[in-house]
């Protein structure tokens, strides 16, 4: 397997994994807590998988192409686009009571867990092989 497809994979689990983790969180916090809150961490869940998407858009666009081209007006866009989206629905949170805060960071960390969790899944796979290799 080369390692595009093994990049290309780790999008797919990282993707699948955040999703897991929002789907398991947002009834879990519904039952616990409110509706509200659910749904704070279903926003910030959408607003992790834009950043985290249009961050690696950007840094695909600059590694693999050099940041030349026609495109790179429209991935720079993004680039700092995401930090507005994200500092824009922050202040409109704060200045409504539609969502709660915390749970709109809780959403947005669900990357950010769906990374741990591949690293740890990939530290015990490691492990795994390792312990297959010194049987054999």
């Amino acid at each position: 397997m080369s390692e595009e497809e093994r990049l290309e994979g780790l999008d797919r689990r990282l993707n699948r994994s955040s999703l897991v983790v929002v789907l398991i969180a947002m009834p879990l916090i519904l039952f616990l807590h409110s509706a509200k809150a659910a749904l704070s961490v279903g926003a910030g869940a959408v607003l992790s998988y834009i950043n985290f998407h249009w961050l690696k858009q950007a840094v695909d666009f600059v590694v693999l192409e050099g940041a030349q081209g026609r495109k790179a007006r429209r991935i720079l866009f993004r680039f700092v686009a995401r930090y507005v989206l994200i500092a824009v629905f922050l202040y409109v949170t704060i200045h409504s009571s539609v969502l709660d805060l915390v749970f709109v960071f809780a959403g947005l960390l669900v990357y950010v867990v769906a990374i741990l969790i591949e690293c740890v899944s990939e530290v015990f796979r490691v492990l795994i092989q390792d312990y297959r290799n010194a049987r054999t």
